[in-house]
C-alpha cells in the first residue's frame, strides 16, 4: 500500500489542486495521500481565505485521505522553513512514500541540482551571496543571483534558463522540499510535477486551472468561482463567508501601538524593525502598510510574513527553540475519510503524537509542546473573533472544533 504526501495550503481547493492528487496517484501507482495543510494563516503571510475546516473537507472530497495542520509557527514562514518543517513531519510520519509537489518545470536535473547548492553552500557561493546581499537586494534576489552567477562560472546546468527557474513560487518551494529531503536523510522519494493552467500569482481567469490568487480576487470582488474548482466544492464554498487581510488590521495596529521594538519577533531584521517603528503612525491597514513598508530589501510576501508574527506574537527565540528540538512532537488530524486505513497506519509507525481530542493533549501537555500548542490557539481564536465580527456568526473554538470526517 503506498502512500503519497502532499504539503499544501489549498487556499482555495480548486481544479489545479484536484489535478496534482489526480496525477501523483496515477503516477505512483498509490493508494493514499496524506496532506500536510497550513491551518488559517498560510504562507504569504495572511489569513485563509476559508477556515481550515472548510479547506480540509475540500481536499477530503477531492481525493485526499487524511488532512493533517502545518503549526503557524511553520506555515506562516519563509519558503525554507515551511518546507523543512512540512518535510519533516511526514518524515516522522514513517508512512510516506513519495513527496509530490507541483512546480513550474519538472526537469529532473535543475531542481535536483540547485537543492544541492543550496544545501551544500559552496564558499563561492557564499561570497556571492553576500555580495548581493551587501547591494540591498532582498534575500530571495539576492540568492537567485548568487545561484544563477555560481552555476554560470562553474558552468553547471548549461543551457537551462536559471533565472527562469530560480524566480518561480513553486519552483523554489520544490528546492526547499528536495533540500530537506536531503537534510533529513529521508527515504521520502521526491515527485515534481508540473504546473498547468495559470502562473501562481495570476490574476487571469480565462483558464479553468486559474491560481489560487485569482480565485481569492474573484471571491473578493464577488464574481463567480465555479468554473475554476471542482464540482464537489461549489456547494460548500456557496454558503461559506471568507475574510481578507485588511480585516485583521485592528489586530495587528493595536500591536504596533503598543510595541516600539519589533526586532525580538521571528524573521524580523533591526533594520525592517526601525522601518516599522519609524513608520507605524502612519498605519491605517494592513495592505497600505506593506505598500509603505516595501523597497528593493524587503518583497512583499516577506513584509507580510513578518507583520504577521507581529499580529500573532510569534518570537524568534521560540522559533528557533523549536526547530533544534526537532520541530515538534506532534501533529493534530483535521480530517479524514472514514473508509481510510491510513489513519491507523500513521498511529502504528508515527513517532509523533497524533492529537485526535484536542482538549484531551492540550491538558496533559507541557513546556515546549503547551507553548506551541498556546501559540497556534491564539492564532485560531483571533482568526475566529475576526469572522464572529465581521459576519456576526459563532463558529467552534479549537477545544470545540470537530475531526472533518467524510
Amino acid at each position: 500500500m503506498k502512500t503519497i504526501g502532499i504539503i499544501a495550503e489549498f487556499n482555495p481547493f480548486h481544479n489545479g489542486h484536484k489535478y496534482l492528487i489526480e496525477k501523483a496517484k496515477k503516477i505512483t501507482n498509490a493508494d493514499n495521500v496524506v496532506i500536510v495543510c497550513s491551518g488559517n494563516f498560510v504562507q504569504r503571510g495572511t489569513p485563509a481565505i476559508f477556515d481550515k475546516s472548510v479547506r480540509t473537507t475540500a481536499a477530503l472530497l477531492n481525493g485526499a485521505d487524511v488532512v493533517l495542520e502545518l503549526p503557524v509557527i511553520y506555515s506562516t514562514a519563509s519558503a525554507e522553513t515551511f518546507a523543512h518543517a512540512a518535510v519533516k513531519l511526514l518524515d516522522k510520519l514513517n508512512c510516506i512514500d513519495y513527496l509530490c509537489f507541483g512546480c513550474e518545470t519538472d526537469n529532473i536535473k535543475a531542481l535536483p541540482m540547485l537543492s544541492k547548492i543550496l544545501l551544500e553552500e559552496p564558499a563561492d557561493y557564499k561570497n556571492m551571496l553576500a555580495v548581493y546581499l551587501k547591494n540591498g537586494f532582498s534575500y530571495p534576489k539576492a540568492r537567485a543571483k548568487a545561484l544563477t552567477d555560481y552555476c554560470n562560472e562553474n558552468n553547471i546546468l548549461e543551457g537551462f534558463m536559471l533565472n527562469q527557474i530560480l524566480e518561480k513560487a513553486n519552483n523554489i518551494l520544490a528546492i526547499e522540499y528536495l533540500k530537506a529531503l536531503k537534510k533529513f536523510h529521508s527515504k521520502i522519494k521526491p515527485l515534481a510535477i508540473k504546473r498547468i493552467g495559470s502562473s501562481y500569482d495570476s490574476d487571469a481567469l480565462d483558464d479553468k486551472f486559474a491560481s489560487a490568487t485569482g480565485i481569492r480576487k474573484a471571491l473578493n470582488s464577488n464574481q463567480s468561482i465555479n468554473n475554476f474548482i471542482p464540482k464537489k466544492c461549489i456547494d460548500i464554498y456557496e454558503d461559506i463567508n471568507h475574510v481578507e487581510l485588511n480585516d485583521f488590521s485592528t489586530i495587528l495596529g493595536h500591536q504596533l501601538i503598543k510595541t516600539n521594538d519589533f526586532s525580538n519577533y521571528y524573521d524580523l531584521s533591526e533594520d525592517l524593525s526601525n522601518r516599522i517603528k519609524n513608520l507605524k503612525s502612519n498605519f491605517f491597514n494592513i495592505e497600505s502598510f506593506i505598500d509603505e513598508l516595501h523597497s528593493k530589501n524587503y518583497t512583499y510576501a516577506g513584509i507580510s510574513r513578518v507583520l504577521c508574527h507581529i499580529m500573532l506574537e510569534i518570537l524568534q527565540n521560540d522559533v528557533t527553540q523549536f526547530i533544534n528540538n526537532d520541530y515538534f512532537d506532534f501533529v493534530r488530524i483535521l480530517g479524514f475519510k472514514k473508509d481510510t486505513k491510513t489513519i491507523a497506519k500513521i498511529k502504528e509507525h508515527s513517532s509523533l503524537d497524533i492529537i485526535s481530542k484536542f482538549s484531551t493533549y492540550y491538558n496533559n501537555s507541557t513546556n515546549e509542546t503547551r507553548k506551541m500548542l498556546d501559540i497556534n490557539i491564539r492564532a485560531d481564536e483571533l482568526y475566529r473573533m475576526v469572522f464572529m465580527n465581521k459576519y456576526n456568526k459563532i463558529i467552534p473554538t479549537e477545544f470545540e472544533r470537530q475531526i472533518c470526517i467524510i
